[in-house]
């Protein structure tokens, strides 16, 4: 009776570890718990960025912040926004099922392009929604030229084309 031997091939096994993996770190971590029920790091900040034609605006959700203890900050090229949620008193006696509301500080940084004028931003809060707006430089803003029969409008100034 003759036994045959088969090489062993990791990479079968490698793949699945590798599976395991990206599965593991494509799950959301949330927030990790320290010492005291104290967070390990800050929270982060969703924001959403748009561009148009002559500014950034930066919207940022912040519910049941005060916008006093919010921090908007510009240093060289970095936008820094941070403050803190409310801390809500836990009742021991409550028995949570789910706990989403978040508490603690959050931070985000921003790197600005070089095309704006931080100086001249202006930031607003309504029902809970920071809205930043932070202007273009006028050399960066786009310029559209039209095409016409007569020649060539640039900014509403018409060139005839030169008869010679």
């Amino acid at each position: 009776m003759a036994t045959a031997l088969t090489r062993w091939d990791p990479s079968g096994e490698f793949a699945a570890m590798r599976n395991l993996m990206d599965r593991f770190f494509d799950q959301p971590l949330g927030r990790l718990p320290f010492r005291g029920g104290e967070d390990l790091a800050t929270a982060n900040l969703n924001l959403d960025v748009v561009e148009t034609p002559d500014t950034f605006v930066i919207k940022a959700a912040v519910p049941g912040v005060d916008p006093k203890d919010v921090e908007i900050s510009v240093e060289e090229d970095v936008l820094t926004i941070k403050g803190e949620f409310s801390k809500q008193e836990e009742t021991k006696e409550e028995n949570y099922i789910r706990r989403e509301i978040r508490t603690g500080s959050f931070q985000r940084q921003l790197r600005l392009p070089p095309t704006v004028e931080p100086e001249k931003a202006e930031a607003t809060f309504e029902h809970g929604l920071l809205t930043l707006s932070i202007p273009k430089k006028a050399e960066a803003r786009a310029r559209s030229i039209k095409i016409t029969p007569q020649g060539v409008i640039e900014g509403g100034k018409s060139e005839a084309p030169s008869q010679n």
